[in-house]
C-alpha cells in the first residue's frame, strides 16, 4: 500500500494544483442598485459623453448586485476583481464550489478564464543592432520618430495633445516620478491618477520598466526635443501586468479600462496583448476575449484605444496578432523598419481570424525612450509603435475635437500615406499630421501608373518622376467584393528599366478591385467591369523584380508548434534501475541496471494548458543481478527484457513555448514482454572466459504495467516509472527485481 500512495503522490499533487481555477461569473441583471453618474464619473468622463451623445444612465455602468456578488464571493477562494460593463465578476473557485456557484438563480454564466503563465507578451525584442538616433538631420523640436508622422506640423502649430486625457496600461512605471524626461508631466500636475491593480494601491514607480519606456514615446522630452507628440495632454496610469500572465492579467486590464472610463480617459494606449500562451490563432476574432470585448466597449463609450499589434511576425507558431489587438474598433498598430520603411521582421502580421483589416496603421518599430534610472536608449517593438500613434491620435482629436472615438479612429486611416490602399502587414499606412492642418485634401493626377493586359496577365507599369527615381518599390493588392484580400504583394525592383510586374489573371475574378500605391499614388482596376488596354508592345515574361512578402492563400498559422491540436512526435529514452522501497535478495548493479526505449507520442489539445495523448513505444530492460537462478559462479549476469509499451497520459502546460514548453505529464502505461535472455559469463580462470545465454525463462508474466510521470521543457524531460505488477509468477520463489525506474527523454517534435 505504501508503495502504491508514493506512486501515485506526484500526480495527486498535480491535480491539486489545478483543482481551483479562475472564472468569470456573469449574473442575469442588476435589479435592485441605483447609480448617480454626477458622483460616480470624473468631470472629464462627463464632458466625454455629452459631447458624443452617449448616455450618462446607461445600464452597463451601473454597479453589481450587492447581494449577488456576496454569495459567490462566500462560494469562492478569492475574489480577483469585477466588471459593471459585463455585469460579472472574476473569481477563483474549487471543482467542488463550482456546481454550487452555477446553481446560484441569479448567475448567468460561468466562463472558465486561462491560467497558463508565460513570459509577458510585452517584453519585446531588444537588440544591440539598433542604434541610437542622432541629433544631424531631425528637425526642430522632435525625434526621427516622429517625423514620419509629418510631427513637426503639429509643433508648429502648437498642437500638443492639450485637453486630452490619455490612459496608459502597462507592467510599471519606474522613474516616471523623477526622470528628466517627464518633468513637464509633473510639473504641470499632467498625471492626474495612478493604480497598481494587482497590488490594490496607487503607487505605480517601480516594477517593469516597459511602462516608463513606452510613455516616453507619448509624451517624452528628450534634450528640448519632443520624443512622443502629446506632451500637453494628461495622463492616468494604470499597472495591469506582472512578470508572468496569469489569468488575472487579463481582468486587471478590463477592470482598467473601466477605470480609465471613470477618470476621463480620451485614448488608451495598450502596449499589451495575450496570445499563444492561452488562445488559438482563430480565436483572434475579437469575439471570443474579454478584452477584445471591452476594447470594443471602450469605443462606445466614446474612447479610442491604441493597441500594439504584437511581435510575432517572425514566430512560426503564430505570426498574427494578439488581443486585444484583434477588436474591431480600435486602432492596432505595427511597426515599420525606420532604416528601410518596410515592415520590420518582427511586427505581427493580420488580419483578423474572421478576415477583418489588421493592422489599421503602423510607425516606426524602434524608438527612443527613457531608461527608469535616467539617461536614454533605443528600443525595438511594437510596444513602441503603439505610444507613438497614441500620441498622434490625441494631437489629431485636439484639432478636431467634435470628432467622436468612431470617427476620429476612421480620420486617421485616412490620414495614413497608403489610403485607400491596405493591406495585412502595413494596414492603411503612417497617419500624417498634414492631413489634419491642411483642411482641403491634396489631390493628385494619375500618371504614373498604367495597367495593360496579355491574353494570362495584367501588367502593372511604373513610371517614375525625377523625385523619386531611387524608388523602385511598389504595393499591390487584390480586394474581394466582400472587402477582404485575395492576396496583395510587396514588389521590389532592381532598376527603373524593368518596371513592370504582371499579375497572373489566375489570381483575379470578377468583381476584384486591383489597387496600387507607388509614390503617394493609388490606382485602382475592377476586374471584369474597368476596360484594360490591350499590351502592344510584346513584353518579355522576364522582368528584374522581387516579391518581398507573398501571403499564402488560406495559411493555416495554426499548425505549428504548441498552437496545434494535435502533436505527433518521436523520442528516445534513456534511464535506470533503481533500488527497491525494501530489499532484494537479489545483488543488483544498479549503475548498469538499464532501460532504452524508442517511441512515438501523440497528443491532442483539450484546452491550452491541458493535453491527452498515447505513445507506443519498443526496447528493452536490463537487470544486471548476480544468481539469478540460484549459482554462484558467474562473473557477470544480466537478463534483458524485450518489450512493447501502450501508454495513456494527461499533460498540464505549465509554460508555453515555440516547442514542446515546460510542462508535466502523468500517466499510465502497459507493457507486452515478447522475450527475454539471460546472459552469463564465467571466468574459469584469468585467460578463460565462459558464455552461456539462455531465453525464454519459465515463470515470465508477459503482461506489465504501471504508471508514469514526466517533467520537461522542449525537447528535454526527465520521467520516472513505477511498475505495479510483477516480472515472474509465485513459482520462481524469489523476491520481485526493482520496480523504479528514472531517466531522460529527449524529443523530436514535427
Amino acid at each position: 500500500m505504501k508503495r502504491i500512495i508514493l506512486a501515485f503522490l506526484t500526480l495527486v499533487l498535480v491535480n491539486g494544483l489545478f483543482s481551483q481555477n479562475i472564472y468569470w461569473v456573469y449574473f442575469t441583471d442588476k435589479n435592485e442598485t441605483t447609480f448617480d453618474p454626477y458622483s460616480y464619473f470624473d468631470t472629464k468622463a462627463i464632458e466625454r459623453r455629452v459631447q458624443q451623445n452617449i448616455s450618462l444612465f446607461d445600464m452597463t455602468d451601473f454597479p453589481l448586485n450587492n447581494n449577488y456578488k456576496e454569495q459567490v464571493i462566500n462560494l469562492s477562494e478569492e475574489f480577483v476583481g469585477e466588471t459593471r460593463w459585463f455585469n460579472a465578476v472574476a473569481v477563483a473557485i474549487t471543482d467542488e464550489n463550482l456546481p454550487l456557484v452555477q446553481e446560484l438563480p441569479f448567475v448567468k454564466d460561468v466562463e472558465r478564464i486561462e491560467t497558463e503563465g508565460k513570459l509577458a507578451t510585452y517584453k519585446d525584442h531588444f537588440s544591440d543592432s539598433f542604434e541610437m538616433s542622432h541629433d544631424t538631420g531631425e528637425k526642430v523640436g522632435i525625434l526621427p520618430q516622429l517625423e514620419r508622422f509629418e510631427g513637426d506640423l503639429f509643433v508648429q502649430n502648437q498642437i500638443d495633445g492639450k485637453g486630452i486625457r490619455i490612459a496608459v496600461f502597462d507592467g510599471g512605471f519606474p522613474g516616471v516620478d523623477k526622470h528628466e524626461a517627464f518633468t513637464h508631466l509633473r510639473e504641470n500636475n499632467r498625471i492626474i491618477k495612478t493604480w497598481n491593480f494587482p497590488l490594490k494601491k496607487e503607487d505605480v514607480y517601480g516594477w517593469n520598466s516597459h511602462g516608463t519606456m513606452v510613455l516616453s514615446c507619448i509624451a517624452g522630452i528628450q534634450n528640448g526635443k519632443k520624443m512622443g507628440l502629446a506632451t500637453g495632454a494628461e495622463f492616468l496610469l494604470a499597472r495591469t501586468e506582472i512578470n508572468t500572465e496569469p489569468a488575472k492579467e487579463e481582468v486587471w486590464w478590463m477592470q482598467a479600462v473601466e477605470w480609465a472610463d471613470k477618470n476621463g480617459a480620451n485614448v488608451i494606449n495598450s502596449s499589451l496583448g495575450y496570445g499563444k500562451s492561452r488562445y488559438y490563432v482563430e480565436d483572434m476574432d475579437g469575439k471570443q476575449s474579454l478584452v477584445s470585448k471591452a476594447a470594443n466597449m471602450a469605443a462606445a463609450k466614446g474612447m479610442l484605444v491604441c493597441n500594439a499589434m504584437g511581435n510575432e511576425g517572425d514566430d512560426k507558431a503564430w505570426r498574427t496578432l494578439i488581443t486585444p489587438a484583434d477588436a474591431d474598433s480600435i486602432l492596432s498598430v505595427g511597426g515599420l523598419n525606420p532604416a528601410t520603411d518596410k515592415r520590420i521582421y518582427f511586427s505581427s502580421f493580420g488580419p483578423t481570424a474572421d478576415g477583418r483589416l489588421k493592422p489599421n496603421v503602423v510607425a516606426f518599430g524602434t524608438a527612443d525612450v527613457a531608461k527608469p534610472r535616467g539617461g536614454y536608449t533605443n528600443a525595438p517593438g511594437t510596444s513602441f509603435s503603439s505610444p507613438l500613434v497614441a500620441g498622434f491620435v490625441a494631437c489629431a482629436w485636439q484639432t478636431r475635437p467634435q470628432l467622436t472615438a468612431m470617427e476620429l479612429k476612421a480620420e486617421i486611416e485616412k490620414s495614413a500615406d497608403l489610403y485607400p490602399y491596405f493591406d495585412y502587414q502595413y494596414g492603411y499606412g503612417v497617419p500624417q499630421a498634414s492631413y489634419f492642418i491642411n483642411q482641403t485634401a491634396q489631390t493628385m493626377e494619375s500618371s504614373r501608373i498604367t495597367f495593360t493586359q496579355s491574353e494570362s496577365s495584367i501588367f502593372v507599369t511604373i513610371t517614375p518622376d525625377e523625385n523619386g527615381k531611387n524608388n523602385t518599390t511598389l504595393l499591390l493588392h487584390v480586394q474581394k467584393p466582400d472587402g477582404q484580400l485575395r492576396q496583395y504583394w510587396d514588389v521590389e525592383f532592381s532598376d527603373l528599366s524593368s518596371m513592370v510586374y504582371p499579375l497572373d489573371k489566375s489570381k483575379i475574378e470578377n468583381g476584384d478591385i486591383l489597387r496600387v500605391y507607388y509614390q503617394k499614388e493609388v490606382k485602382e482596376l475592377r476586374y471584369g467591369t474597368d476596360i484594360i488596354p490591350k499590351d502592344e508592345t510584346n513584353k518579355s515574361d522576364t522582368y528584374n523584380y522581387s516579391v518581398k512578402y507573398i501571403p499564402q492563400k488560406n495559411e493555416k498559422l495554426s499548425a505549428f508548434g504548441v498552437l496545434s491540436k494535435y502533436y505527433l512526435y518521436p523520442y528516445i529514452s534513456w534511464g535506470f534501475i533503481t533500488p527497491p522501497f525494501h530489499g532484494s535478495d537479489y545483488q543488483m548493479r544498479y549503475g548498469k541496471s538499464q532501460s532504452f526505449m524508442f517511441g512515438v507520442r501523440f497528443k491532442g489539445n483539450v484546452c491550452k494548458w491541458y493535453n491527452l495523448g498515447f505513445s507506443a513505444e519498443i526496447g528493452y530492460n536490463k537487470f544486471h543481478v548476480k544468481n539469478f537462478e540460484g549459482s554462484q559462479s558467474f562473473h557477470t549476469e544480466y537478463l534483458r527484457t524485450s518489450l512493447l509499451n501502450l501508454e495513456f497520459y494527461q499533460r498540464f502546460r505549465l509554460v508555453p513555448d515555440e516547442g514542446l514548453g515546460v510542462y508535466f505529464d502523468t500517466g499510465i502505461y502497459g507493457s507486452w514482454v515478447f522475450a527475454n535472455k539471460h546472459f552469463m559469463k564465467e571466468k574459469l580462470d584469468p585467460k578463460i572466459i565462459r558464455t552461456e545465454t539462455r531465453g525464454n525463462i519459465q515463470g515470465f508474466n508477459p503482461l506489465q504495467w504501471g504508471v508514469r510521470a514526466r517533467f520537461g521543457y522542449n525537447f528535454i524531460a526527465l520521467y520516472g516509472q513505477y511498475r505495479f505488477s510483477d516480472l515472474f509468477n509465485d513459482k520462481m520463489g524469489k523476491t520481485e527485481l526493482p520496480k523504479l525506474e528514472v531517466g531522460m527523454e529527449l524529443a523530436f517534435p514535427f
